[in-house]
């Protein structure tokens, strides 16, 4: 590794630091498929008519990009007419919307050959504009943990991650298995350019963004200021990319802030960020032309409610898209694999 490397935050996800202390609860997760349950919500109806089609697919089996190419060969075409709105984990049951882009077709899906392949498709309906990527409004989870050990220390903490939030790390799946793809994208920082293949070069840049912010996050986590606002934060809107900057925190913003109108926010890296981040990393910014946007500090559940015991408690709540239900359950229990060996995530 290279003294560039060594001089960065070595924060993925694991090893960054807990906000409100690390878990003493234990529980199972993801003993059975349904006990990780996602949907994807849209936030509006498709019109009934127009060139796309829109499908509402479950799956207990199958990433994203599996689905997508699963239903480019069923509807025939290619697998750039198949667009979605989000990306979902390959474990769990997850519920999740695509568009197939087919003019003057009046195709419908064959769901029993589908579910023939492992898709259960819930709805269908036709619009004029396709999917794209960060279109739905948010995602619906439905979590069950088994097995619970010092249950009454969850019980207790759930309130207060309800309360005071989460900080909004980039989960273990963007940096990929065993922090895999923070590998493989420093391995481009250092050659200075940027792969050709388009899905690669995607995951290079969201691999890089997701670890530069998780370190700047992780850094205000341990000196307990990511929920503080500090000289030329971000000021970041609620549900939007809009964002301003104060010379001074008031009382008026405090209220805001503790209504979650505002959050503060840090930037996800970009071309037009020269001094704050490693010159070879700028470098490929700009050869993708990837302007700096914000990110909130803070996650809070919405919605979060709870009901069980210690043998199965389940946790409905939900979060805003680009966030990450890991990072919910990481402040809240220690998690077992179905294996039974502890992982933290």
């Amino acid at each position: 590794m290279t003294v560039m490397h060594q001089a960065l935050p070595a924060y993925g996800f694991e090893s960054a630091p807990y906000a409100h202390g690390e878990p003493l609860a234990r529980a199972d997760f993801k003993t059975r498929p349904e006990d990780f349950v996602v949907e994807e919500v849209l936030g509006f109806e498709p019109g009934g008519e127009g060139e796309h089609l829109f499908l509402l697919v479950q799956t207990d089996a199958h990433n994203t990009r599996h689905t997508q190419r699963c239903l480019a060969r069923h509807f025939n075409v290619a697998k750039q007419a198949v667009s979605y709105s989000g990306m979902k984990d390959r474990r769990g049951l997850t519920s999740q919307w695509f568009s197939i882009h087919l003019p003057g077709k009046a195709i419908e899906p064959d769901a029993d050959e589908l579910a023939q392949q492992g898709f259960n498709v819930l709805r269908w309906q036709r619009h004029n504009k396709k999917l794209r990527i960060g279109t739905h409004k948010y995602n619906r989870f439905h979590i069950v943990l088994r097995n619970l050990s010092q249950i009454e220390r969850l019980n207790s903490r759930l309130p207060e991650l309800k309360n005071l939030g989460v900080p909004n790390y980039f989960g273990a799946q963007r940096f990929g298995h065993g922090g895999a793809n923070i590998e493989e994208a420093l391995q481009w920082v250092e050659q200075g350019k940027l792969p050709a293949d388009r899905l690669l070069r995607s995951r290079v840049l969201s691999t890089l963004r997701g670890w530069l912010f998780n370190g700047v996050l992780a850094d205000r986590v341990a000196n307990g200021t990511w929920n503080q606002w500090q000289d030329q934060d971000l000021i970041q809107l609620n549900g939007t990319q809009s964002f301003f900057t104060e010379p001074q925190w008031d009382d008026q913003l405090q209220q805001r802030f503790l209504s979650d109108d505002i959050h503060l926010s840090a930037y996800l890296a970009g071309c037009d960020q020269a001094g704050t981040i490693p010159d070879q990393m700028l470098l490929l910014f700009n050869q993708a032309r990837m302007e700096a946007e914000p990110r909130p500090l803070r996650l809070k559940a919405q919605q979060l409610r709870w009901n069980g015991d210690a043998n199965a408690l389940q946790i409905q709540f939900n979060l805003q898209k680009g966030a990450y239900a890991t990072s919910v359950l990481r402040e809240l229990v220690l998690l077992n694999d179905r294996s039974g060996q502890q992982e933290q995530i």
